[in-house]
């Protein structure tokens, strides 16, 4: 363990540094560094390809922090859990600085926790329903570090706040039912995958991950499967042209269109509409 103090005039810090066990690196949860910090002047802070993993909350103040290519404002009371193996940075803000508590980590399960905890989160900042109780843990970390508690005591401790982390996170609605819900609103237009990425700042190759660990289904067949639905409610409840049903229901290729009904319904679009449309009379 180190205690260490950062750079006079730009912040004030009570950094503890900690070199686990070799038991602690093989078995358990560990922290590798943890403290608080209060910015005195504004300066970027960027870091990537650490291997750890990084909570901190914000105690007073505001900042900004920019990860996986999007820049959030994170204020008092809220809180970030990112991977360090990916570039991030941040930096408080000049007329309203922030104080941090934080903590790194790493070890057994580390990745587990962190996929558990993105794939209830579209974003790795969250206000925590109970921010006294995050920071009173972070606390606990920090004074068994100084004290030298054992290995087995941090692991709980940290075990503990990952959990809180994932189970105190405000939720409007679930992240899955979100993006299914995106989807089938916005299932027809061209620039579908963008507009995913933006609205949830998540990437295409995250958004695939969780569609498919969550619904079983790619995310591309499940836009085609909902494409392919609509052009069947148009063929039957309208009288749209075929071209304008292709346009309509997002599918937007002539070809396409009759492939998904020959494998999907063993017919042609027009026979389909033959065999169901409602508003046609023999």
């Amino acid at each position: 363990m180190e205690e260490m103090f950062a750079t006079e005039g730009v912040t004030r810090s009570n950094r503890l540094l900690h070199t686990p066990e070799s038991f602690a690196k093989n078995n358990l949860l560990y922290v590798q560094e943890t403290g608080t910090l209060k910015s005195l002047a504004p300066h970027v802070c960027r870091r990537e390809n650490l291997d750890s993993y990084l909570i901190f909350q914000v105690l007073n103040g505001k900042g900004s922090i920019t990860y996986e290519g999007d820049a959030t404002t994170i204020r008092k009371g809220e809180c970030i859990w990112i991977d360090c193996h990916r570039a991030f940075e941040h930096i408080s803000s000049e007329d309203d600085p922030w104080e941090l508590a934080w903590v790194h980590y790493n070890g057994k399960c580390a990745e587990e926790f962190y996929r558990l905890f993105r794939g209830k989160n579209r974003t790795p900042v969250f206000t925590p329903t109970d921010s006294e109780k995050i920071y009173g843990l972070i606390e606990t970390l920090s004074f068994y570090i100084k004290e030298n508690i054992s290995e087995l005591r941090i692991h709980s401790a940290l075990t503990q706040l990952l959990v809180e982390c994932i189970t105190q996170t405000v939720h409007h609605k679930d992240i899955m039912k979100e993006i299914r819900d995106f989807i089938n609103i916005n299932f027809a237009k061209n620039n579908l995958y963008e507009l995913l990425t933006k609205h949830f700042r998540l990437s295409k190759e995250k958004l695939e991950e969780l569609f498919v660990t969550n619904y079983g289904i790619e995310l591309r067949d499940y836009i085609i499967r909902r494409r392919f639905n609509a052009a069947k409610e148009l063929l039957r409840f309208t009288i749209d042209p075929m071209d304008l049903v292709i346009q309509k229901s997002g599918i937007g290729n002539e070809d396409l269109f009759y492939q998904l009904f020959k494998e999907n319904e063993a017919m042609s679009p027009e026979d389909y509409r033959r065999n169901w449309a409602q508003w046609i009379k023999d």
